[in-house]
């Protein structure tokens, strides 16, 4: 009897791993024709000269030639520096931003359907012509040699006002930064603010009438109850805010890969790329350590 039931069992966990690699299929395929492929076409490209001829692309291997041009090349070098200290002061704010804009969604009020929708705009358009056009004229300008980020808003005003207060320089430039980016702060928020409006509206009402019974007060309610039960999904918002803006199109490494694209100039154009690669990952990979080690999956009672 017992292995009787333990063939149907093993029959069944067949069927199911059957199944299983059926539904992944799909994800396997697309993933081995659209990333690895591409992945090890660029990786060739890196050690070649690449000319278009008229029967196709000619090959010219040059070594590690094009990797010793891309880190004498002054460009690549401010613009990545550019990128990285553009997503240090951004993603917070975005992060900061989009855990209010959730919290305060969470709460009946009028409207608040509307609001939601409001906040989700940009994300619907994103694909579209108007967020072309607006990435096009309001968020890039310059050359592939002097590229300077532009805003749709600025606060020149509010800068000078504060800047009589005493405040260090690099406090100041922050500042201004991010009041200028503001547009495009709550532009990338989207599906942050969706992420973390599921989570928040997941934790049981319950949590939160104990903690009113107990004396709570907001604060405490925040830090004891609403951070601790989000945590994993700020992890998620965390990461895939730091890979939007590595990857934005304003981000001026980008746009000097699409330049160097544009010239024809493809075997140094896939080398920033796998280079920009590489350093993108190496940073996720460190924040996802860190921030990982000290979130806890499961809440004890």
């Amino acid at each position: 009897m017992k292995k009787a039931v333990r063939k149907r069992e093993s029959a069944l966990m067949r069927s199911r791993k059957k199944w299983s690699f059926l539904f992944t299929l799909p994800w396997l395929v697309g993933a081995i024709t659209f990333f690895v492929i591409p992945m090890v076409q660029s990786a060739v490209y890196t050690f070649c000269d690449v000319t278009l001829t008229a029967q196709g692309e000619s090959f010219r291997p040059v070594g590690f030639e094009n990797f010793f041009q891309l880190f004498s090349d002054p460009n690549f070098v401010l613009n990545l520096q550019s990128s990285v200290l553009t997503t240090i002061y951004q993603v917070p704010v975005i992060v900061l931003f989009a855990l209010f804009s959730a919290i305060l969604l969470r709460d009946q009020f009028p409207g608040r359907t509307l609001v939601r929708a409001i906040f989700f705009f940009p994300v619907m358009i994103s694909s579209g012509v108007v967020i072309t056009i607006l990435q096009q004229n309001l968020m890039m300008n310059g050359n592939t040699t002097d590229q300077q980020q532009a805003y749709l808003f600025a606060a020149p005003s509010f800068v000078y006002f504060i800047e009589q207060l005493g405040i260090p320089q690099f406090i100041l430039d922050v500042v201004q930064k991010v009041l200028s980016s503001f547009f495009n702060i709550l532009w990338k928020s989207g599906v942050q603010i969706i992420l973390l409006l599921a989570a928040v509206n997941h934790i049981p009402s319950s949590a939160y009438e104990a903690a009113d019974i107990e004396g709570a007060t907001a604060w405490e309610k925040l830090w004891k109850i609403t951070f601790p039960m989000i945590a994993p999904n700020l992890l998620v918002v965390l990461i895939y805010s730091l890979i939007d803006s590595f990857t934005d199109y304003g981000n001026l490494v980008m746009v000097m890969i699409r330049n160097y694209f544009s010239l024809g100039q493809y075997e140094y154009c896939t080398t920033v790329g796998m280079i920009y690669y590489v350093i993108v990952l190496v940073i996720v990979g460190l924040v996802n350590f860190v921030v990982g080690k000290r979130i806890q999956y499961t809440v004890d009672n």
